[in-house]
């Protein structure tokens, strides 16, 4: 018999708590298998991505410029939200981290979407 999804228990969502960024807007899905239980964290977020600026923008600009996106989305009540910074881009990296940003992931990743 195949078992159907269902929606992780209290314990098993503290049990995966550590390592899976849980916060408002976030269900945990969860399915036996004879292999163990698999987990999914289902995330509704907000993401500021891409940021686009002009070639020549200054750094200063560009921090007053991502100052006011911030301003707009606590305005609308956001406590967080995610971006993406490449891998390779060390400066934006060192950037986010003096800001205050914490990277969510361990290692370089690809990005994908998958339209429904």
């Amino acid at each position: 018999m195949i078992n159907r999804i269902r929606v992780a228990t209290p314990e098993e969502v503290k049990g995966i708590a550590e390592h899976s960024d849980l916060g408002p807007g976030c269900t945990v899905l969860a399915l036996d298998t004879p292999e163990g239980v698999a987990f999914a964290v289902v995330r509704t977020v907000v993401e500021v991505d891409p940021v686009l600026y002009p070639e020549k923008m200054s750094a200063r600009m560009k921090a007053i410029f991502q100052r006011d996106v911030e301003t707009v989305l606590a305005a609308q009540g956001v406590q967080a939200y995610y971006f993406n910074i490449k891998a390779d881009n060390e400066g934006m990296l060192a950037v986010a981290n003096t800001l205050g940003a914490a990277a969510m992931s361990v290692g370089p990743e690809i990005r994908f979407k998958k339209v429904l």
